[in-house]
């Protein structure tokens, strides 16, 4: 099981791409105004606060479950956003896709 402190890393170091990447889409298709990724770095900041926010609190969990499972399921979470924060800007940097 990883540590909380790793983990807290983790969700940083993963969502911190998701937004540098995203802000590159924007100055590289010169559209430094576009809704579509500003959302997606705006629900993946938001992902973020929560995920860290369960890492904190290990407390809210469910009470039958235990604390790797509840490690092992903000790792799913975060993995899950960031594909789906992935998808959508393959959608906007290759529309025809």
């Amino acid at each position: 099981m990883t540590s909380r402190r790793r983990l807290k890393k983790e969700i940083d170091y993963v969502v911190s791409d998701l937004i540098l990447d995203c802000l590159t889409y924007t100055n590289l298709y010169q559209k430094p105004n576009d809704e579509e990724a500003l959302q997606i770095v705006q629900g993946t900041l938001i992902l973020r606060n929560e995920l860290r926010d369960l890492a904190n609190h290990p407390e809210k969990r469910g009470d039958d479950d235990s604390v790797k499972s509840h490690y092992d399921n903000i790792a799913k979470t975060l993995i899950g956003g960031v594909e789906e924060g992935y998808g959508k800007l393959g959608k906007l940097v290759n529309p025809d896709s």
